[in-house]
């Protein structure tokens, strides 16, 4: 998909290409997730960067890896362009090399 000319207001097109990039990122998180299905450490770190609330004791990993699961369905694509970055210094995702248009214009 051919990155859009980011325009305000925004366009159909910037929206349809910041979703598309927005499903590499959550595949990307889906895979570290399910790759880390029995570290608790790991996968608190990915719901924080899904925008959803660590777990704590009461819980198994089980819950955990349920829970991020459904956090990266529901994560907003302004949080992954907030927070991508950040995450992919940490060596919890990889870079997939596309980028959001729009945001902080």
């Amino acid at each position: 998909m051919k990155e859009p000319k980011a325009v305000k207001p925004w366009s159909n097109e910037m929206y349809d290409y910041n979703d598309y990039v927005a499903d590499f990122m959550k595949m990307e998180i889906e895979t570290q997730i399910n790759d880390n299905k029995d570290d608790w450490d790991v996968l608190n770190q990915l719901i924080d960067l899904c925008g959803d609330v660590k777990y704590g004791e009461g819980y198994t990993i089980e819950d955990l890896h349920e829970g991020c699961l459904k956090a990266v369905e529901n994560v907003q694509n302004y949080w992954l362009n907030d927070e991508w970055d950040y995450f992919v210094s940490k060596g919890l995702v990889n870079d997939i090399k596309l980028k959001f248009v729009g945001y902080g214009k």
